[in-house]
């Protein structure tokens, strides 16, 4: 099975509470507002864990799914068919990795999905 997706289970506040900018010297200009902002944080990603471990132990999901930690601080979620991705996205519990952002792979899948790589960027045809 080829995925168009594969899904993102967020464990590393930090990259928000950067605004995803690794770019500077990560000065926190008030830190008091800073670990406001993290404590918020880190009580969200528990609730999404609780709810995906909910999932997995009534296993209404992820029978087929495979996990593993990512480099990036996350862990990936491969094996589920894009709409059951979607469904979680939707639900708020997980992000999503779309391959279709990687001209090689649209080269090589985009066909499978209606998508043909232009002008940089993956293009439905229509």
């Amino acid at each position: 099975m080829i995925n168009r997706y594969t899904g993102e289970i967020h464990l590393n506040p930090v990259p928000i509470l950067r605004h995803h900018d690794f770019n500077n010297e990560g000065e926190i200009p008030d830190i008091t507002k800073t670990l406001d902002e993290a404590i918020r944080l880190i009580e969200e990603i528990n609730a999404r864990l609780a709810e995906l471990k909910k999932l997995v132990n009534e296993a209404r999901l992820f029978n087929r799914a495979r996990f593993n930690f990512s480099p990036g601080g996350f862990i990936s979620i491969t094996g589920l068919p894009d709409e059951e991705l979607k469904e979680l996205y939707q639900k708020g519990l997980i992000e999503l990795f779309d391959f279709a952002t990687d001209r090689d792979w649209v080269k090589r899948y985009g066909h499978l999905f209606g998508l043909i790589w232009e002008n940089g960027r993956a293009v439905e045809v229509g």
